[in-house]
């Protein structure tokens, strides 16, 4: 039994696809329903997937432990909240801060403003990375095999009539992004929320997580749109120098 094909069936959740089958497993897969039982049980022993009444499975309470161990040895966090707090309170709006998870994002941390809004992307949640400001601050820096990967998994979901479900036009945009340097989400996941979204780079100058600021699309169209990029790159490259 190969470790690679257990784990494959934790990257088949997804925000939207929070349970699943064994039959769905092993479509998704192409592996037969056997092959899933067993992969299942072990990750159903360590804790890793757990079963409803109905038969359906659905991530274990185990990566949640996990998660918060990852979260609290990560540097990453400590170096920008205090950062996001500044850009939050200069801006007025919600602060993002968010990491690639293999073929998804997880959100570290959020700065909520004043007047919060409700947004996928929350502290600890896995979110879509082929959607959002975020995500896309991210996905437009990986090798353009991960966007046809997606795509051929099934992974790409409408969550808003904005939301980009074609593959080629989200190369295009993926490469606007590369080309101006920061990323712009209008309701692409959340209706009603506006975004925007630029990458933080390591010391080698590696992208390894994006940082975004999200707000009602009235409120946030009404700023200098200038002024809040240059904010928002301001911060990041604050966290940076830090990395």
């Amino acid at each position: 039994m190969s470790a690679e094909k257990t784990l494959e069936i934790l990257d088949l959740f997804t925000p939207e696809r929070r349970e699943l089958s064994v039959q769905e497993i092993s479509q998704l897969l192409n592996q037969p329903q056997s092959s899933v039982y067993r992969h299942l049980r072990v990750l159903k022993e360590k804790g890793l997937v757990r079963e409803t009444n109905g038969g359906l499975y659905k991530l274990g309470y185990r990566l949640l432990e996990m998660a918060n161990i990852v979260r609290m040895d990560n540097g990453l966090v400590t170096v920008a909240l205090p950062v996001m707090r500044q850009l939050t309170q200069e801006i007025g709006e919600t602060s993002i801060l968010i990491v690639a998870s293999g073929l998804q994002a997880v959100c570290l941390e959020t700065v909520p403003s004043s007047h919060p809004i409700k947004v996928s992307s929350e502290r600890g949640k896995i979110i879509p990375l082929y959607g959002g400001a975020s995500s896309k601050a991210l996905l437009a820096y990986m090798k353009e095999e991960i966007v046809d990967e997606l795509f051929r998994k099934n992974m790409v979901q409408t969550h808003t009539a904005n939301t980009i479900v074609d593959p080629q036009q989200l190369k295009a945009d993926l490469q606007q992004i590369r080309e101006r340097g920061y990323a712009v989400s209008d309701q692409e996941i959340d209706e009603g929320v506006f975004a925007y979204g630029v990458p933080i780079r390591d010391a080698q100058g590696q992208v390894i997580a994006s940082l975004s600021i999200a707000g009602p699309r009235d409120r946030m169209l009404a700023k200098d749109e200038k002024a809040l990029i240059d904010n928002l790159q301001s911060a990041a490259n604050e966290i940076q120098k830090y990395l």
